[in-house]
C-alpha cells in the first residue's frame, strides 16, 4: 500500500511540474526574475520586522 501510494504521489508531482515548467522553452528572463524575487522578499521581510517594532512599541505605551 505504501509503495502503490508513493507511486502515485511521485505520478502526481511529475504531472503538476510538467503543467507549470513546459520542456524546451526557455525562460530568457531568468536573472531578471531571480532579482525581482530577491527584491520582493527582503521588502516583505523588512516589512514584517517594521511592523513587529512598530506593535511592540505601541504595547509598551499601555
Amino acid at each position: 500500500m505504501k509503495k502503490l501510494f508513493l507511486l502515485l504521489s511521485k505520478k502526481a508531482v511529475r504531472r503538476s511540474v510538467s503543467i507549470l515548467v513546459p520542456e524546451g522553452e526557455p525562460d530568457r528572463n531568468s536573472k531578471k526574475e531571480v532579482w525581482k524575487f530577491v527584491i520582493q522578499t527582503v521588502i516583505n521581510i523588512l516589512a514584517a520586522v517594521l511592523t513587529a517594532l512598530g506593535a511592540t512599541s505601541c504595547v509598551k505605551m499601555l
